[in-house]
């Protein structure tokens, strides 16, 4: 299984049960704009 699959699965299993299709976009969202950010900072 890959790294982004097992995180994103992870991530999912620790919302709350009534959670949204808004809510599980919205957290890869702010994942994937804090990765950018920090490989921006590793340059």
């Amino acid at each position: 299984m890959s790294a982004v699959k097992s995180e994103a699965q992870k991530m999912i299993k620790s919302l709350l049960d009534d959670c949204t299709y808004e809510d599980i976009q919205y957290h890869l969202y702010v994942i994937k704009k804090i990765e950018q950010g920090i490989k921006r900072t590793e340059i």
